[in-house]
């Protein structure tokens, strides 16, 4: 690894064959420890293309006043820079279920959570442990949108693959709200969740939110986001994740610790930087 090629130093670029998945996996790691250090923490997050070079420099912002742990910071992304490609390859596997519609028409590239989080368990883990001698059991998980709909199922659906959730914007809208109902059966089978986990969202990530954000654009772009929007009308993602952390903190589970924000003036576009910087902030005990 040579600093003085990279213009983000002290990271390295990998490449994990996912036997569960059925493909290669681009897994980009950036060291975010104090020299003299003991084995640093691992954050793990998916969109690499859009959160790895923001998670290592907030990493290493809070970590000038020791405020979080060090970290080994890992991010999974593809093979590919084609961002079409990517928005297809993150549906096939953030989403738990198939649900067909506006910008979501190949039933075969969605529906792969439970394969990406046995990847993430089974295979990725393993190699992190005997490549960097660190204990990824005790990892945080962050996604954000689609990745934050994943960190919710995770969270509801495999408990203790990661002891802490930065969960930013959750697209829990996806498939008619089915994560609410899967909330449901984990509180009717479980008594108790032993997580920390952290929702945030954009104040503006509302119907009435993306119309403020649309009459805001240049007016060729404005008319084509309204004819979009006509297609796939937007969502109140505010309310949906106060509805789940309601529900959550209503189970009364002893070992759940759970937090949310929600942001004022931030839209789903502005978002996810602070999404993370505050799940960092709540979920290692920082000041908030």
């Amino acid at each position: 690894m040579n600093d003085d090629l990279s213009p983000l130093p002290g990271t390295e670029v990998h490449y994990l064959r996912s036997e569960h998945v059925g493909d290669e996996f681009k897994v980009i790691v950036g060291h975010c420890e104090s020299a003299g250090s003991a084995a640093p923490g691992v954050l793990i997050l998916g969109d690499i293309w859009a959160n790895f070079g923001t998670a290592v420099e907030i990493v290493r912002l809070l970590r000038l006043s020791e405020v979080v742990p060090p970290l080994l910071v890992v991010g999974v992304g593809y093979r590919t820079t084609a961002l079409d490609r990517i928005v297809s390859l993150r549906a096939r596997d953030f989403t738990p279920s198939v649900a067909l519609g506006p910008g979501f028409t190949d039933a075969a590239m969605m529906g792969g959570a439970d394969r990406f989080a046995a990847f993430l368990q089974d295979e990725l883990k393993p190699w992190l442990r005997e490549r960097f001698a660190v204990d990824p059991d005790d990892a945080m998980f962050f996604g954000d949108s689609l990745g934050g709909l994943f960190a919710t199922y995770l969270l509801l659906g495999t408990p203790g693959i990661f002891r802490r959730y930065g969960i930013g914007s959750p697209s829990l809208w996806w498939d008619a709200g089915s994560m609410f109902g899967r909330e449901e059966r984990y509180a009717q089978a479980h008594a108790d969740l032993n997580a920390r986990a952290f929702f945030a969202v954009g104040a503006h990530e509302t119907p009435e939110g993306r119309r403020r954000f649309i009459e805001q654009l240049p007016a060729d772009r404005r008319a084509a986001a309204q004819a979009e929007d006509a297609d796939d009308p937007p969502v109140d993602m505010v309310a949906d994740c106060e509805r789940m952390v309601a529900a959550l903190r209503g189970r009364g589970y002893p070992r759940l610790d759970v937090g949310l924000e929600v942001l004022p003036g931030e839209y789903h576009e502005t978002a996810p930087p602070l999404n993370l910087s505050r799940s960092l902030r709540y979920l290692f005990d920082a000041p908030r």
